[in-house]
């Protein structure tokens, strides 16, 4: 009886997914994963990775991650995954009424910020600048493309989440700080060569994807007003006078004017688009945004003080990385662990890994601090760096 119910429960879950758009990704058409898995009865295949995305190590530590204003006190205050969340609501939303695959859609929406290193933008450029100016790698460090390899090899010991190409291909394409009025899917493109990716010009190879990519910037313009406000950065009244009359002046009404257009105007169409009018005020939206917020002085203060540290860290943990003689040195590695205890979760991170002996110390580096929350930099920032009694 309950292979019939499972049988039935499959059967029913196809037929959903032949109701939806001609546009949309059924999972009947993905390229499947890398490792084949057994079928599961009750969820199609982009719900699965929904839940392993959910049930993942990174996805937890985006609570402690900073979206604008770094390690807030304020329980109201945006943090990363409130705006991952944000961002699967309201892309279901819009996806549902242009009949896409919604497994698709949350599952590429809560996994688009898995590669986002701690203290948001700020710890991406840090990382990117020692990558680029130190390191002389190309590439740089990107959050998105980040976002791939945690899905692909550095969560589970390296086993990864072994996610279907379609969500993965999502991840690695949403970036939302390119902006553009209307994003059209890339369907020609070799989703088994995802790891070649190293800029941000890829479009993602689905419309769920593209709708994802679009959504990302819906989410945190108004979101990151709001909170500036709460902040006291900016008063209701600096709001552009445009703005507030073509967008509204809170988070919801904007976000309630951006979906009602996209819907509008992407209905029956393979890409994801937006009016002139409504992308010209988002554009005005984002210009505020960055100059009297992102790049607030008080912000900005802040901002500075972070890249100290995060630039010092970073360099003083590569440095043991190599004394360490990449961990192989037992004796060193309990000296510096007896003295900094945190560093004994940063050799484990290097060992159980697999990282093989070709890799770069400061690879391992980026890698391990690029997944550590605000609050864990900071703690070990102190016990590096900040003397401790002896007694």
């Amino acid at each position: 009886m309950a292979g019939k119910i499972e049988i039935d429960i499959h059967k029913i879950l196809l037929g959903d997914e032949e109701r939806l758009s001609p546009f949309a990704k059924k999972s009947t058409e993905s390229l499947g994963r890398c490792r084949p898995i057994e079928r599961d009865p009750f969820r199609l295949e982009f719900a699965r990775d929904e839940t392993r995305i959910l049930h993942s190590r990174p996805f937890r530590r985006l609570k402690h991650k900073t979206q604008v204003f770094l390690s807030p006190d304020n329980d109201h205050i945006c943090t990363r995954m409130e705006h991952v969340l944000h961002v699967s609501s309201i892309a279901a939303i819009i996806g549902r009424c242009l009949n896409l695959n919604t497994d698709l859609i949350n599952a590429i929406a809560k996994g688009h910020d898995l590669g986002h290193p701690p203290f948001g933008h700020t710890g991406e450029r840090v990382l990117n600048d020692i990558i680029v100016k130190e390191k002389k790698a190309p590439g740089g460090f990107k959050h998105e493309i980040h976002g791939l390899r945690v899905v692909d090899k550095l969560t589970n010991y390296g086993a990864g989440l072994n996610l279907t190409y379609e969500v993965r291909d999502g991840i690695a394409t949403h970036c939302g700080e390119r902006f553009e009025r209307i994003v059209c899917p890339d369907r020609s493109r070799d989703l088994s060569a995802l790891e070649s990716l190293d800029d941000r010009g890829s479009m993602p190879a689905t419309l769920e994807g593209c709708l994802v990519r679009l959504v990302d910037r819906i989410a945190y313009l108004g979101r990151d007003m709001e909170d500036a406000i709460k902040a006291r950065l900016i008063k209701e009244d600096d709001i552009p006078p445009e703005v507030a009359h073509g967008l509204g002046a809170d988070n919801g009404r904007i976000i309630g004017v951006f979906a009602n257009d996209t819907i509008a105007n992407s209905v029956g169409k393979d890409q994801i688009e937006m009016s002139e009018e409504i992308f010209g005020l988002m554009n005005t939206l984002k210009e505020f945004n960055y100059t009297y917020i992102y790049k607030h002085p008080d912000v900005e203060r802040v901002a500075d003080k972070a890249k100290k540290m995060l630039t010092k860290l970073f360099n003083e943990m590569e440095e043991i990385y190599e004394e360490s003689e990449c961990g192989r040195d037992a004796s060193y590695v309990a000296t510096v662990v007896k003295a900094s205890p945190v560093l004994e979760t940063f050799f484990k991170f290097a060992k159980n890994t697999n990282y093989n002996n070709e890799v770069e110390p400061w690879r391992v580096v980026t890698d391990y601090v690029a997944g550590m929350t605000d609050h864990f930099a900071e703690k070990t920032f102190t016990q590096l760096f900040m003397p401790s009694p002896f007694v």
